[in-house]
């Protein structure tokens, strides 16, 4: 098909094409297609296949012409992508599609483009591996969860509720002076447990609950801080009613042989503390390796701030907030503080690393190709055999399914990406700095739009 095309850049990820396709192939176009009509046509006075081509032509010169333009238009796009060597992403938006009066094609097409970009030197990175330290005070800690987990909560019969007891009730609040439609209904919650006095929980609510017992209830006013965690409360005042359902205390096991049996498959207690700092050891350095390969990344990027197509970065920031809303909801919070949130908000900080994911992706693929790290067919069969493993599925069955549905390229770009990373690691230039628990918190606070959001646990009115 020989078009002309014009292409008007509009950014660096996005352009206009403007596309003309002669008349001489319009024309025939549209004779094909009278051509279908005149064998099928079934005219007043005429057996099928015998009006004349004039009335043909009369009768069907709109839906001859709209068929003609379904047909050329996806084709002469798609030459003009492949013959300008544009990397379209998404959807063209199109415009202005019309057979001139000279039967002449013409139309508009926008296109959002994979930018160019020069790669900046990549080898040789210097970057910080952190490793963390273990030492005997984390082990403690892994014991002290231990006997957390298996703790034995006992009912409370000959006292009322004191601090560090465990009062479950079940919560009715209502908003004072609310001012927005979903504060207009009381919020309900069966169950939930507070330990009192304990840390994050509201004051109101352990002054409200101790000394009571089973059966009571018991009315309370809370005024939650402007910066109160859940987004829902904050700066809010309710009214609160507590049914007591029952008051316990937490016994915790004693650490001694028959606890490290129970607790680890150990004949004792220091084999369990062996065994729990070579899995320590062995989790730290995993997650020293985890780090250094976001460290890299974030090393590499510093040089590169070309623009993202914005189709891909509203794709994958979607995909962000539809995996956080879907791990708040596994994890147990309730509806109605979902709909709190502030998804604007959310949506902003997903794009913002949504944006810095994808420039990463394009960059370290780049690498890739330049490093000659390529994947073979038995990388991406071994994959398949994981899902298909994962899924109790045969590895035919998957590999057909994702073939069918284009999951087989995913799988290939993802094995690219993390080949092509390796790469940069094993040839970055690394410091390691060895530091404890407590130095290693302190010197990676964590910052994501993930973290930033309400937790089902900061959900709770109680904490």
């Amino acid at each position: 098909m020989k078009s002309q095309v014009t292409i008007t850049d509009v950014s660096q990820v996005k352009k206009d094409l403007a596309i003309e396709i002669p008349a001489l192939e319009v024309k025939q176009e549209i004779e094909k297609v009278y051509d279908a009509y005149q064998r099928q046509a079934q005219l007043p006075g005429f057996r099928q296949g015998k009006a004349p081509r004039e009335m043909i032509k009369a009768r069907f010169k709109g839906e001859a012409h709209n068929e003609a333009i379904q047909k050329l238009v996806p084709h002469a796009l798609q030459h003009a992508i492949v013959d300008h060597q544009l990397r379209v992403v998404g959807e063209p938006a199109l415009a202005d599609v019309a057979i001139g009066e000279d039967s002449v094609l013409r139309f508009k097409a926008t296109v959002e483009i994979i930018p160019e970009f020069e790669l900046k030197e990549y080898k040789g990175l210097e970057v910080t591996k952190q490793l963390r330290i273990v030492d005997e005070k984390d082990v403690d800690a892994i014991i002290e969860r231990f006997r957390e987990s298996t703790a034995k909560f006992v009912d409370v019969a000959e006292r009322a509720a004191q601090a560090g007891d465990f009062v479950t009730v079940d919560l009715t609040g209502t908003y004072l002076n609310p001012t927005a439609p979903h504060e207009e209904e009381d919020l309900k919650s069966e169950g939930v447990t507070i330990e009192l006095n304990a840390e994050g929980v509201q004051a109101e609510f352990n002054e409200a609950l101790t000394g009571v017992n089973v059966a009571d209830v018991k009315e309370f006013r809370v005024v939650y801080p402007e910066d109160f965690t859940s987004e829902g409360l904050a700066g809010k005042t309710l009214d609160f009613t507590a049914t007591v359902k029952t008051v316990q205390t937490k016994e915790l096991a004693e650490v001694n042989d028959e606890f490290a049996k129970a607790s680890g498959g150990a004949e004792s207690v220091q084999e369990m503390r062996d065994k729990i700092r070579d899995n320590m050891v062995k989790m730290a350095g995993q997650e020293a390796d985890a780090t250094l390969r976001e460290n890299v990344v974030e090393k590499l990027l510093e040089d590169y701030d070309f623009a993202v197509p914005p189709v891909l970065v509203e794709q994958q920031a979607q995909d962000r907030l539809r995996q956080f809303a879907y791990r708040l909801m596994s994890n147990g919070m309730p509806e109605q503080y979902l709909s709190q949130i502030d998804w604007t908000e959310r949506a902003a900080e997903a794009r913002v690393f949504a944006m810095r994911d994808i420039r990463a992706a394009l960059v370290i693929g780049r690498i890739g190709e330049a490093e000659s790290q390529g994947i073979t067919d038995e990388e991406v069969d071994y994959e398949i055999a994981a899902i298909a493993q994962e899924e109790g599925k045969s590895f035919s069955d998957v590999k057909a399914s994702l073939t069918k549905d284009g999951g087989i390229s995913s799988i290939e770009s993802q094995l690219h990406y993390n080949k092509s990373l390796d790469w940069l690691v094993a040839n970055a230039q690394v410091t390691v700095e060895e530091l404890t628990s407590e130095q290693l918190a302190q010197a990676n606070t964590p910052a994501s739009a993930d973290s930033s959001t309400t937790s089902p646990e900061q959900a709770n009115p109680a904490a």
